[in-house]
């Protein structure tokens, strides 16, 4: 039997379904940072843990413009106050600083810096990338792919919190696209050969020099990102075309981050009432339960009713519910409904 929830400001009305098309990647260990160091040593110690807990704050926020707030700026001359602890690790290569920062601690200094904080649900981003040098030839650049340029893109999406991935450019790759497709972003191309790989959104990106009859000059990497039914396009350049890869994946996480990302700064609380539909079993209702309360400014979730296959929750919000939806279209269980007023949801 369902129970009717009072004072309830928005229903959504969703179906869970067996297997998603595609699935967001939930990334854990998101309040951890690790630093490369030289020593042990107090000197050093102290500007890792700063490191490492900008670190932490552009990967659980997505807001460059965070880390000028004065309150960040002041957490940032305290560091050890949001650290639960820390050790040392030594890596093949190098020795690292590993962190593990008080999750509520630092969701509170986020708030109180009048930001927000990008659900733990991300995108999983296909990339597809072509390089001009300066005799205007072009190359696909994928997942072998060890130059500078790549290395820094990797490590930039790692510490940003930015799944991505790069095709194999194997024989399948080479009969499917070519440079020129991708230079050219043909749809037809591009969607054919992303098929393969399993994605949510496909980044386009050129890498050029601004005027290459010059020996030295600016670089500019121009993008566009479909995820969905949104396209978003940007471009970053500097005068060093090994920079461009992390230039590239800090601006799309930015625009990522600004659309998904949850303010919990207000105090005004919100209840909101969900409907889901075709919920097979109690180990069901008990995930769809705690996605839900593991999302950002949600205060609590109860289950209100449940029978029928169909289960209602009642959520306490510190936001407003649409911030709530758009960080749930990237859920591996829960997706909207195209129709206005409802959502379909997903479930495996």
């Amino acid at each position: 039997m369902l129970f009717p929830l009072l004072r309830v400001s928005m229903l959504a009305s969703l179906l869970l379904l067996i297997q998603p098309l595609h699935a967001a990647v939930e990334l854990t260990q998101l309040y951890q940072a690790r630093v490369a160091v030289t020593s042990q040593s107090n000197q050093e110690r102290t500007v890792a843990l700063r490191q490492a807990l900008i670190q932490a704050l552009l990967r659980i926020s997505g807001d460059d413009q965070l880390l000028q707030h004065p309150t960040v700026q002041q957490a940032l001359r305290s560091v050890p106050n949001y650290v639960m602890q820390y050790g040392y690790q030594q890596s093949p290569s190098q020795l690292e600083l590993w962190v593990q920062f008080d999750q509520d601690q630092v969701n509170q200094l986020i708030a109180r810096a009048e930001s927000g904080i990008w659900s733990n649900l991300r995108p999983e981003l296909l990339l597809w990338m072509v390089r001009e040098n300066e005799l205007i030839q072009r190359q696909l650049l994928g997942s072998d792919d060890n130059s500078e340029l790549m290395l820094q893109l990797r490590a930039t999406a790692q510490q940003r919190g930015l799944p991505l991935k790069l095709p194999l450019l194997d024989l399948n790759d080479n009969m499917a696209i070519t440079a020129i497709d991708v230079w050219g972003r043909f749809d037809d191309a591009l969607t054919f050969a992303s098929a393969r790989y399993p994605h949510d959104g496909v980044i386009v990106a050129r890498i050029y020099q601004a005027d290459p009859t010059l020996d030295a000059g600016t670089w500019i990497a121009d993008w566009t990102l479909q995820l969905g039914d949104i396209r978003w396009r940007g471009e970053v350049s500097s005068d060093q075309q090994q920079q461009l890869g992390a230039l590239l994946v800090a601006q799309v996480s930015r625009e990522l981050a600004q659309r998904y990302r949850i303010s919990s700064a207000t105090t005004a609380v919100t209840q909101w009432q969900m409907t889901v539909h075709d919920v097979a079993n109690l180990a069901q209702v008990i995930g769809t339960e705690q996605l839900l309360a593991s999302l950002p400014a949600v205060n609590n979730v109860q289950l209100v009713g449940y029978g029928a296959g169909t289960a209602q929750f009642a959520l306490s919000l510190q936001a407003e519910p649409n911030s709530i939806i758009q960080a749930l279209d990237l859920s591996k269980q829960l997706r909207p409904l195209p129709e206005l007023g409802h959502y379909r949801w997903v479930s495996q």
